[in-house]
């Protein structure tokens, strides 16, 4: 019989497990996570229980909070799974929520109907008599102001249409704004892998509470734009007529992606630039044209009141007039813009800069509009927006359920609403500061190369 031959282990060979602990955190940080989430599901109103509300949003920020906290840690394997599968469980938990905070997607279901029956909801207002057989007991009576026309731009509308189309109802306005929003995800975990960080990073955008309630739970349709803005903003240099359509259709579904114009430009080519040029001219020729009137929705809003503003609060009690505040305002904003531009600062990084600070001067600062702000926060932590996105649910109300009608923060509230989240920032830089004093330097003599 033949001797079998001796199994020896070759040294070297195998290669190392990875680590279970970093995976069993983040999959616990997500669970949390994704089990507030459900919990808020549950609840009958959000508004009615404002205090409960709040409560578990300030649970799930907590998990949050942690997760961005440690996703400057090497990740494990599975993290890109774990922050999709996360992202997409925590979504469908509030899908079914019916919102209470904010009655904007009811505009929004409504001007889809009213396009997709051959009218025009720039002209038409809700109240108008020739919209009568379109009014329904559920959508029309919580559209807030029927007076006035349609605001949204003209590719939002035509989203809210094809929606109509195929259904005219709540749920499949929310499943529209939800595809975007796990689209806009991904995008982003393939973005920040593929600008060598971690598949974590995007963890700042992706499970964020406040992100999570405003578009799964009370419909905003901003990811339909967002989506768009990121695709421009990744492809500005490699596919620079892509990133210009990309940029033209973000900006023609929300207004305010077109900050991002004077960064992206000079990566352009000049068939890119002529191409957006086209684009934006023709759109908001358009828009521009069928918002003016008595009852647009335009003009009102270029007139309207402040909400839950700081800055513009005083910018306004220093010249008297909200007309000449507001030109103060812009003129602030263009002013970062220009500085942005001139010091050739990143078209990311810029344009993360750029939508935090119009977050900062606009006199209508509802808790949605600071999405926005944590859009890029996957490009690096900043732990003071990170807390702003958790104290800006204090425009809602206070803990006690609220009344009847909108309610509206004193200044005071104001002020720590942001102030909070302003000292954060502080200690945090301080801290970092002190370290960098602290931690000796390298041996200059060492050749840089090697270092």
């Amino acid at each position: 019989m033949h001797e079998r031959p001796r199994l020896e282990l070759i040294e070297g060979g195998a290669r190392p497990r990875p680590a279970r602990g970093p995976a069993l955190e983040l999959m616990a940080l997500g669970t949390g996570v994704t089990l507030a989430a459900v919990l808020l599901a549950r609840l009958p109103s959000w508004r009615a229980e404002l205090g409960t509300f709040q409560g578990l949003f300030a649970a799930a920020f907590a998990f949050y909070a942690i997760a961005v906290w440690r996703s400057t840690r090497d990740a494990p394997p599975i993290a890109p799974s774990v922050v999709l599968v996360v992202a997409l469980a925590a979504r469908v938990a509030l899908l079914p929520v019916t919102p209470s905070l904010s009655n904007a997607i009811y505009r929004d279901v409504w001007e889809g109907r009213v396009l997709a029956a051959g009218h025009d909801p720039y002209r038409l207002a809700p109240l108008a008599p020739e919209l009568a057989p379109l009014r329904d007991q559920t959508v029309f009576p919580r559209v807030d102001h029927p007076e006035l026309a349609a605001i949204s731009p003209p590719l939002a509308l035509a989203g809210y249409a094809l929606v109509s189309k195929l259904s005219p109802t709540l749920w499949a306005m929310k499943v529209w704004i939800l595809l975007h929003d796990l689209a806009l995800v991904w995008l982003l975990v393939f973005w920040v892998r593929g600008r060598g960080q971690d598949a974590t990073a995007a963890i700042a955008y992706a499970w964020c509470p406040l992100v999570l309630t405003e578009f799964a739970g009370s419909g905003h349709p901003d990811p339909v734009a967002m989506v768009w803005l990121i695709a421009a903003l990744m492809y500005a240099v490699r596919r620079p007529t892509f990133s210009a359509v990309a940029l033209s259709i973000a900006a023609l579904t929300q207004l305010l992606p077109i900050v991002a114009l004077p960064f992206v430009w000079r990566s352009w080519t000049w068939r890119a630039r002529i191409l957006a040029l086209t684009m934006l001219a023709v759109g908001l020729g358009v828009y521009l044209f069928e918002t003016l009137g008595s009852s647009a929705g335009l003009a009102a809003a270029s007139r309207g009141s402040t909400h839950n503003a700081l800055l513009f609060a005083y910018l306004q009690a220093w010249l008297g007039d909200p007309l000449r505040a507001r030109i103060l305002a812009a003129a602030l904003l263009a002013m970062l813009v220009i500085s942005l531009t001139w010091r050739r600062i990143a078209a990311p990084e810029a344009t993360r800069a750029t939508l935090r600070g119009a977050s900062i001067v606009t006199p209508v600062a509802h808790p949605w509009l600071f999405t926005w702000a944590m859009l890029l926060e996957p490009l690096g932590r900043s732990p003071g927006w990170v807390v702003l996105s958790l104290t800006c649910m204090l425009a809602y109300g206070l803990l006690p359920p609220r009344g009847a009608g909108d309610f509206e923060l004193s200044l005071g509230g104001i002020w720590v609403e942001y102030a909070i989240p302003l000292i954060v920032a502080g200690t945090f830089a301080l801290a970092r500061r002190r370290r960098e004093r602290t931690t000796p330097r390298r041996d200059r003599s060492t050749p840089r190369g090697r270092r």
